[in-house]
């Protein structure tokens, strides 16, 4: 079937790096943009406007770039095989092969968006080619400006980590800014206020809306993890794909023991990083005082449907604590609380969730503050639940799988729209 797009939206096919897009949908995500690319695939198919997915990789061995077509997670995919030493003029005509390929297979003709999930690639875009971009990642430059260049090397791996992202963030940002016909799919304030400080035309950025999709069927908990969750008294609990330095699961620790002196009878869960690496839930256990160790829980990250699950068993007793010192946006704490579960956010605007929750969800982002925030919840006569309650329909209306399709559809055509005539 030749398919030719009359409403003159563009077919989008989305790049992302293929660690990221894992071959079904329940298994844990590696990163934030692995459940918001899945929502924004499912918005294009359901428009009748995807065209597959580019999966990109990595590999030091290759002298050029090879491209070839897969099923992935029942999507049809090109893969891309390439490294940032090849030469760009390559890297693009690879990139513009895929796209070719897919927009082939799919029965597509006429002119494609390419939607990347990074800006890791931005530096290769074929100039022939419309795009958009959604910045998951923080940038370093805007980083650097906050925290110490020590942190930042933390933060990002280590100091050539944290430069060749610089770099490769520097290459997007200026393209984006110069080329008329590429625009920004914002999903975090934080990165809008960035962009356009560095120049980025306002009219090329359109907002969206988090992706929260309902909660899938969950599969039962069990063992020590599902008996560690039911018999605490009040359980305080996270959930990271990746313990690193921007979660910040420090603080939690520290504000949990805070609140276990002060007298709240709590256990304390963090979920997090594969199960095959213990190191960093290791070094967070040393931080527990020995005489709390009995009450202290740490796992490999949940898949999708365990997390729910532990949503479920965690309505009655449970907080969810998002403790992150640098967050684009947090879908984990957002999932947590149109769950049902009484969520609490540090009350700083580097974390931009944190502005979908009440003043009441907020805490000081320090030990104290934290601690403070647990014991007023143990405290209200109103009970866990119902403060989890609340807290779900204050954000329900806000927050939506149908609001973001909303506001995608509509910046995607608005982008279509502006490329098209940019390009005549």
């Amino acid at each position: 079937m030749n398919v030719h797009l009359c409403d003159s939206r563009m077919a989008g096919i989305l790049v992302i790096n293929e660690r990221y897009f894992p071959e079904s949908e329940l298994e844990p995500a590696h990163v934030g943009a692995t459940s918001f690319t899945r929502s924004a695939l499912r918005c294009l198919r359901n428009a009748g406007l995807s065209a597959g997915v580019i999966l990109y990789k990595r590999d030091e061995e290759l002298t050029e770039p090879q491209v070839a077509l897969a099923h992935r997670s029942g999507f049809r995919c090109a893969t891309l095989r390439f490294h940032f030493d090849m030469d760009a003029a390559a890297v693009s005509s690879a990139v513009a092969e895929a796209a070719a390929l897919l927009c082939h297979e799919h029965g597509f003709s006429g002119q494609v968006m390419l939607y990347y999930q990074t800006d890791a690639l931005l530096g290769f875009h074929p100039q022939e080619l419309a795009c958009c971009v959604t910045h998951h990642g923080p940038f370093v430059h805007d980083f650097v400006g906050m925290f110490s260049a020590r942190e930042t090397a933390r933060a990002f791996g280590d100091a050539a980590k944290a430069l060749h992202l610089f770099k490769h963030q520097e290459l997007g940002v200026n393209r984006v800014r110069s080329n008329g016909r590429m625009f920004v799919l914002q999903h975090s304030r934080l990165q809008r206020e960035y962009l356009v400080s560095r120049g980025v035309d306002e009219r090329r950025i359109r907002a969206v809306r988090p992706p929260i999709a309902p909660s899938t069927a969950p599969e039962p908990l069990r063992g020590r993890l599902r008996s560690f969750a039911e018999e605490a008294e009040l359980l305080v609990f996270t959930a990271v794909a990746r313990l690193d330095y921007f979660k910040n699961v420090e603080l939690l620790i520290s504000g949990c023991v805070q609140a276990r002196k002060r007298g709240v009878p709590l256990r304390i869960l963090v979920a997090g990083d594969s199960p095959d690496d213990a190191a960093a839930r290791e070094a967070l256990r040393a931080r527990v005082p020995r005489e709390h160790r009995g009450e202290f829980l740490a796992v490999g990250k949940l898949s999708k449907t365990q997390l729910y699950a532990l949503f479920g068993l965690a309505r009655s007793n449970g907080i969810f604590v998002c403790s992150s010192r640098y967050e684009t946006l947090g879908i984990t704490p957002l999932e947590a609380a149109l769950s049902g579960v009484c969520t609490v956010m540090p009350d700083t605007d580097k974390v931009e969730a944190r502005r979908f929750f009440p003043v009441a969800h907020r805490f000081l982002p320090s030990s104290d503050g934290l601690a403070d925030a647990i014991e007023a919840v143990y405290a209200d006569p109103s009970g866990v639940r119902q403060l989890g309650t609340r807290l779900r329909e204050s954000i329900a209306a806000e927050i939506s799988e149908e609001n973001f399709e909303r506001d995608t559809l509509g910046a995607w055509t608005h982008f279509s729209r502006v490329a098209r005539q940019a390009g005549r």
